[in-house]
């Protein structure tokens, strides 16, 4: 039988969840869900990593190439193509893949229900998964403190660095990097947190004329203090650091 739900009941329900969140999103973030703290809302980004068999990344990109733009263009899907990359250095063989969402998780469930009904996506998707060995997907917000990326060259590089956190430290990891981004902000693309997924996991994108480039900025960064008050910051927030240095493909919105 079920038991009824008392005003006592709700009180210790209360209490428990405000303990939950502490744990799991820091002290300081108690008071109001991280979402909210850290994130802007109003976007969704669906990041799809796909790693490729090997000798199948033509066919792989040829296949993304014929039906990707056709996607991101028509009116009628909620759904924007962010970028495709392809990993140069790294974790090779693999593609990320950024659709973004206006409108959050309506937009999300909008498109989900009308790819599943568009016949061409369904055999791109079907002829795609014989070339893949494993692929992965994640729910992410974007970053509120990440400033508005100016897209003014073509071509270069782009770096993702993927962060797993302990659980409980993403207000202070954003905390740290509220201030420390403005060090950088020529370089970053996007800054963006898993909600669904791999949990506790933040990516990072920068973009860099070249390697050269990459090494220039990042030396630059580190005669600021406050940059490397930041690194001390966080580095014990971190459980695991994956680094890829990728292309964007022909068709990427952002290349």
């Amino acid at each position: 039988m079920l038991r009824k739900l008392t005003h006592g009941s709700k009180r210790t329900m209360s209490t428990f969840m405000d303990k939950f969140d502490s744990y799991f999103l820091g002290q300081d973030a108690v008071k109001d869900q991280h979402s909210k703290l850290l994130a802007k809302p109003q976007f969704i980004y669906n990041l799809e990593t796909h790693d490729i068999k090997p000798g199948m990344m033509s066919q792989f990109l040829q296949n993304a190439n014929d039906v990707l733009p056709t996607i991101h263009e028509a009116d009628d899907i909620p759904t924007a193509l962010f970028g495709q990359f392809v990993v140069q250095y790294g974790q090779l063989d693999r593609v990320f893949t950024i659709w973004k969402h206006t409108g959050s998780y309506p937009s999300l469930d909008a498109t989900a229900e009308l790819l599943r009904g568009h016949a061409g996506y369904q055999e791109y998707e079907h002829e795609q998964a014989k070339l893949v060995r494993k692929r992965n997907q994640q729910l992410c917000y974007e970053f509120s403190f990440w400033p508005e990326y100016k897209d003014d060259f073509d071509g270069g590089i782009f770096e993702f660095r993927s962060y797993r956190l302990k659980a409980g430290c993403l207000y202070e990891w954003g905390n740290s990097w509220a201030h420390a981004i403005n060090l950088r902000k020529a370089d970053a693309v996007m800054g963006m947190c898993s909600q669904v997924g791999q949990m506790y996991t933040v990516h990072h994108i920068w973009r860099y004329r070249d390697l050269e480039h990459r090494r220039a900025e990042r030396n630059r960064a580190w005669e600021s203090g406050q940059w490397a008050d930041c690194v001390v910051r966080t580095v014990p927030l971190i459980k695991a650091l994956d680094v890829n240095i990728t292309h964007a493909t022909e068709w990427s919105p952002l290349r």
